[in-house]
């Protein structure tokens, strides 16, 4: 089992510890995304950003690696009725998808933790006609003595962070894996989300 897998079941309340900053994201997303567009999310987790496009989108596709997860995105999708997203298990360095398949690609708190992010990056870019949305927590940026003992604590259960950065560094890992952005927000809270754009000329 791996550690998403262990710990989807209570992911939901994980992040409600940060949710102002969470809600704050949400909502920058919410606004990026148009209506009726096509939506792509990699990573998704249990599905939170995926579910809160959905009444404004044409159609999403929500993927994780995690069949758990998964299957709490698809639990929640079913009690809120929302009928325009599929759910599906699939590599964010290889989605199976075609070329400028989706207006809006999502990938959130993934580059992080991956091993290979150019890849990454050349993958989401080549799947979207629209643009590419990553944020991440810039994890040098926290705020709160307890919150880097708690990271440490996630690791002990298999949390594999790869890097870390503070919001500037961030900007500039993004423009060296070829995703330079085009805006740059910070959603505010205990945790800041750095919500960068990066959009197809």
């Amino acid at each position: 089992m791996t550690f998403w897998d262990f710990c989807a079941p209570f992911y939901d309340r994980a992040e409600q510890t940060n949710k102002a900053a969470y809600s704050g994201m949400i909502r920058m997303i919410r606004d990026l995304t148009p209506q009726g567009a096509s939506v792509f999310e990699a990573a998704a987790g249990t599905g939170a950003i995926s579910l809160s496009v959905a009444d404004k989108a044409g159609s999403v596709l929500c993927t994780d690696l995690s069949e758990r997860m998964l299957g709490v995105a698809r639990r929640k999708a079913e009690r809120q009725g929302v009928n325009n997203i599929k759910f599906a298990s699939r590599s964010l360095f290889d989605t199976g998808e075609p070329d400028n398949a989706y207006d809006v690609v999502i990938a959130a708190q993934v580059f992080h933790l991956i091993d290979d992010p150019e890849k990454a990056a050349v993958e989401l870019k080549r799947i979207t006609c629209g643009m590419v949305i990553a944020p991440v927590c810039p994890l040098k940026d926290l705020k709160g003595f307890f919150i880097r003992p708690t990271v440490g604590v996630w690791r002990i259960f298999g949390f594999a962070l790869k890097r870390e950065f503070d919001a500037g560094g961030y900007r500039q890992f993004l423009a060296n894996i070829g995703l330079p952005p085009d805006e740059y927000k910070i959603a505010d809270g205990r945790m800041p989300l750095a919500v960068p754009v990066w959009r197809r000329g």
